[in-house]
């Protein structure tokens, strides 16, 4: 069965589609290595992954790599696929994942592990390394649980450790060196172990003491003792992505990604992103502005946003912000920032940001008490908190989030109940006027390779009690979301965990466990239930460790001195402050050398940053005349698959990229001035679809504004003509469809139905169901061919109607089935003009 035959079955096709503007379709056979790239989570989180953009992009540069993607499918089409034995398939090319010469599945948190399972066993891949032969792709894992993958390592052929980009294409060319050479299995593993970064988990074996705990691991291949991450030196050498992915449908982070610094130094004890990303190297603001304008160009995204662990510590921000939104405000084009740092929230940025669009600010004090922010290495006070909020509340902001956390190392009650007095004080800062403070709580987990790896993190209950304290005493009108203890719990055994856990993983897998870090499908009671099963104590992961213990994760570095970490540890106790290396000297953590691996900073006032030409400023006032032009255009094939809301999306963003001079409406949320043609059901078809859309001036030449429109639209969209033409489109309309069933139907309905005067049948609207008497509302009917039905009916705005399926799946008595099989096609409209 073909991809485009699973479609019309699953709840969301546009995820499995692959159409996505800017995506990459490469010739098969053209390609010396094929790469699957895998993320373990629904697409709108997949999508939303910007190292999952990076790799794709940097192997697909190589003619001689093919590289496609896919996602964890959930759990209908899972059903799908496995009644029907059919294996789960690339987005690109539909093709199965077991013909693929490389499966790289991104690691981005512990709670997906389950989903790992689901995309190997839907691919026909053995689950375990030391089960797959010589004909099945290798298995290679990365992104930030690489660097205490040992729960999953016996899935893996191997793990990269670190920055992905050079190291990814030095495993693709090791690869079609080991393919032409006829290399064996394990001897292309043990040529892998020269790639700096990578780890082959069969290589290392650990050994138990009687208590559980791990007495060693031991290295199996000579010469291959321990395994250091890979470090890219400077963002700037990297090529920039200029055409970004383009999603179908709304994904959780629906914007532009620009990628400003990687690392942080900052020191904060509890954070393993800022151990394992060291050192800090910035991208170069031109660069950055190079990004920008060519990646909102060539997507149409009405947001951009500047990544990184501290976006406020990036030199050139306050410079960087002025030149963005002068060149994008007027296109109303917002800029976020996701990771602001308090101390980093001037009213200077502040004012920047806000130009276009207030998107809000989250705020992490994460501890309640200046004590513990002292503990944690924060390194701000409870003043620099409260000023941020009076800035923000003063610039016209009205919603403020506040993060912490409970259960941090040396943590007291007074620390906990440091939290709803800080939030109380910040509520009297805002001081009604419909500004809100909402007030996110989640449990602390200890991490791999940070100083509070050995800590002991909190149980369920106890964590709850936190939860409970919280919400009898925040401000009765401060809004309080909590991450659920139980989701922690799991994520703090897999975090410190080691390789009797992929047992459990299997056997919760086999029990039914899918899509762990979303709360409608985690199941704990599974979880400890295979846990009994694999003679597993759960509780006992979360244990204090000793200094001196062996961690699972112990001969993979970071490059961050253990010593260091201890150090840090120390500090944390004696509340004493490590400053941030970059503006206060070497910290002597052990990963640079500062010959290759420095931090790379710029100074903003060495810095002179490229004049680019402002876009056009949009109208500040409704124009005098006004022109609407129709852009009809047909959708074929996947695009059928596009929901009406998600094709709004896409024509959208069509019109953005080509530069159409779409009006925008007046007020505080401007939208497009842009009208569509009636909404189609998914799966649909159509060789007559519009959209109208309001300009301030005329349109020169729209031969060439036809091209344009046509170059932007994703596979399956095509324009077919640009005219001047009416406001509104007609209230009444005479629609023909044609509907190709999956079998002969029955030509003595059809001439029954066209005899008759009457023909009611029951369509049941908003739970409701009522009479319609479809036969005034159709024209004409014909059958075409024995399966293949045409008919012409009348379409009235805000008239109860009869929907094309449902009408042909009433006369002739099809089954749920066979209207899923069938496909239907919108072949031509007329406005019926009323005399």
């Amino acid at each position: 069965m073909t991809v485009d035959a699973l479609l019309p079955l699953v709840a969301k096709p546009s995820r499995y589609c692959g159409n996505e503007y800017n995506a990459i379709k490469k010739e098969w056979s053209a390609a010396r290595l094929r790469i699957a790239l895998a993320f373990p989570d629904l697409y709108e989180i997949g999508m939303s992954h910007h190292g999952l953009q990076i790799l794709y992009h940097t192997l697909n540069r190589r003619a001689d790599l093919l590289a496609e993607r896919v996602y964890a499918p959930d759990r209908d089409l899972e059903h799908l696929l496995r009644g029907r034995g059919e294996p789960l398939f690339a987005l690109e090319s539909g093709r199965p994942l077991a013909e693929f010469d490389m499966l790289g599945i991104t690691l981005p948190y512990e709670l997906c592990y389950s989903n790992i399972l689901t995309i190997l066993d839907l691919a026909g891949i053995p689950f375990y390394s030391r089960d797959r032969q010589e004909s099945h792709p290798l298995v290679v894992g990365g992104g930030p649980c690489a660097f205490h993958p040992e729960p999953v390592a016996d899935f893996f052929d191997a793990i990269l450790l670190g920055d992905g980009e050079e190291a990814v294409v030095a495993v693709a060319d090791l690869l079609i060196a080991a393919k032409e050479q006829s290399l064996s299995r394990r001897e292309l593993l043990l040529t892998l172990c020269q790639i700096p970064g990578v780890y082959v988990p069969a290589f290392f074996e650990a050994q138990y003491r009687d208590d559980g705990a791990i007495a060693a691991i031991v290295p199996l291949v000579e010469g291959y003792p321990s395994v250091r991450r890979a470090v890219i030196a400077d963002l700037n050498e990297q090529q920039m992505i200029d055409a970004p992915l383009v999603p179908l449908n709304r994904i959780v982070h629906d914007r532009l990604g620009l990628e400003l610094a990687r690392g942080c130094t900052r020191g904060c004890r509890f954070c393993q992103a800022g151990m394992i990303y060291r050192p800090v190297r910035e991208l170069h603001p031109d660069r950055v502005m190079e990004m920008a304008c060519l990646g909102i160009e060539n997507s149409g995204f009405d947001e951009l946003a500047l990544l990184s662990l501290s976006t406020g510590d990036y030199s050139c921000l306050a410079p960087l912000l002025v030149q963005l939104m002068d060149h994008f405000a007027g296109q109303r084009v917002s800029v976020s920032m996701p990771s602001m740092r308090v101390g980093t929230l001037t009213p200077e940025v502040m004012e920047q940001v806000k130009r276009v669009r207030k998107t809000g600010f989250t705020i992490a004090p994460e501890a309640g008490s200046d004590r513990l922010r002292r503990v944690i290495n924060k390194g701000i006070t409870e003043e620099d908190l409260l000023d941020t909020v009076q800035n923000a509340f003063s610039l016209g902001w009205k919603l403020i989030k506040f993060y912490f956390m409970y259960g941090l190392p040396f943590e007291t009650e007074e620390d906990v109940a440091a939290i709803p007095t800080l939030v109380a004080k910040a509520m009297r800062i805002a001081g009604g006027g419909g500004r809100v403070i909402n007030v996110s709580a989640g449990l602390f987990v200890p991490k791999p390779h940070t100083p509070f790896q050995w800590a002991r993190q909190q149980s369920i209950s106890e964590a709850f009690q936190r939860i409970d304290y919280l919400k009898k005493n925040l401000p009765r009108n401060a809004k309080l979301k909590w991450n659920d203890p139980s989701l922690s719990f799991l994520e703090g055994v897999f975090s410190r965990g080691d390789r009797r856990l992929s047992a459990l993983i299997e056997k919760a897998w086999r029990y039914g466990a899918r899509f762990d870090a979303w709360s409608e499908h985690f199941q704990l009671p599974l979880w400890r239930q295979a846990a009994d099963s694999c003679g597993l104590d759960l509780d006992w992961y979360l244990r204090a460790r000793d200094l001196d213990e062996v961690l699972p994760w112990q001969h993979l570095g970071a490059g961050i001195d253990v010593t260091f970490l201890r150090q840090e540890l120390a500090k944390a106790e004696a509340e004493t402050y490590t400053p941030d290396c970059r503006n206060h000297g070497c910290q002597k953590c052990g990963l640079c050398d500062f010959k290759t691996i420095r931090p790379v900073v710029h100074s903003a006032e060495q810095i002179s940053l490229a004049q680019i030409e402002p876009l056009s400023t949009a109208e500040s006032s409704p124009p005098r005349t006004l022109y609407h032009y129709w852009i009809h255009y047909q959708r074929r094939d996947q695009a059928r698959f596009l929901g009406h809301l998600e094709l709004l999306q896409v024509i959208f963003r069509v019109l953005k990229r080509a530069g159409f001079p779409v009006l925008f409406s007046q007020g505080f949320n401007p939208s497009p001035k842009v009208s569509f043609s009636p909404a189609l059901s998914v799966g649909t078809e159509s060789l007559a679809e519009f959209v109208i859309v309001e300009t301030a001036t005329p349109l020169q030449d729209l031969a060439s504004w036809h091209a344009r429109l046509t170059s932007q639209m994703p596979q399956g969209l095509e324009v077919t003509a640009v005219a001047l033409g009416l406001r509104v489109q007609p209230a009444r309309m005479a629609t023909t469809y044609r509907v190709f069933a999956p079998r002969p139907l029955n030509p003595q309905v059809v001439e029954e139905f066209l005899a008759s005067e009457e023909w009611s049948i029951i369509v049941e609207r908003k739970k409701q169901k009522r009479t319609l008497d479809v036969r005034k509302l159709v024209t004409t009917m014909t059958l075409v061919e024995p399966q293949t039905l045409e008919f012409t009916m009348i379409v009235e705005a805000a008239q109860l109607g009869v929907k094309p399926m449902e009408l042909t799946a009433t006369l002739f008595d099809l089954d749920r089935d066979e209207v899923l099989a069938a496909r239907l096609l919108k072949v031509s409209w007329i406005a019926i003009t009323t005399n």
